[in-house]
């Protein structure tokens, strides 16, 4: 299985992806949803929003205009075990493609018995967004 990380502009121009592919599509809560344009091989999209941030105890912050939730986390890890066996690679995009996709990929990656350490090498992942992936996965074995 392949993982790429692409920003928004990037996964709006299209992309090319040599297999079977699904998209976990990383919006910010208070813009519209990424257009994820249906390429060949594209198979389903998975939209989330959550901020590009960390929780803070002290912010009075719905969990709709906020930080990444376990909720979030899980939706995630199902519509990739839901997707795992029938495609061959897994797009991950947000808005600049550096801190919450990444952290995605990162999980997803070392989840799956993957190769994770190039998403921290290559980019700058989300902490927060990284924890919460890998204890869904964990928590749903």
């Amino acid at each position: 299985m392949d993982i790429f990380v692409f920003s928004r502009e990037e996964i709006e121009a299209g992309v090319i992806v040599p297999s079977d592919y699904v998209v976990i599509s990383i919006g910010d809560p208070d813009k519209p949803r990424a257009r994820v344009k249906a390429e060949a091989g594209l198979r389903d999209v998975l939209y989330v929003a959550f901020r590009d941030a960390e929780p803070s105890p002290s912010a009075m912050v719905s969990a709709e205009a906020g930080p990444m939730t376990a909720a979030h986390a899980e939706a995630i890890r199902d519509f990739v075990r839901r997707h795992q066996g029938s495609v061959g690679a897994i797009v991950i995009h947000c808005e600049q493609g550096m801190s919450r996709s990444p952290a995605v990929a990162a999980a997803v990656s070392q989840s799956l018995g993957l190769d994770y350490r190039r998403f921290f090498q290559m980019y700058a992942p989300n902490r927060h967004v990284y924890d919460l992936v890998m204890d869904a996965f964990e928590r749903g074995k």
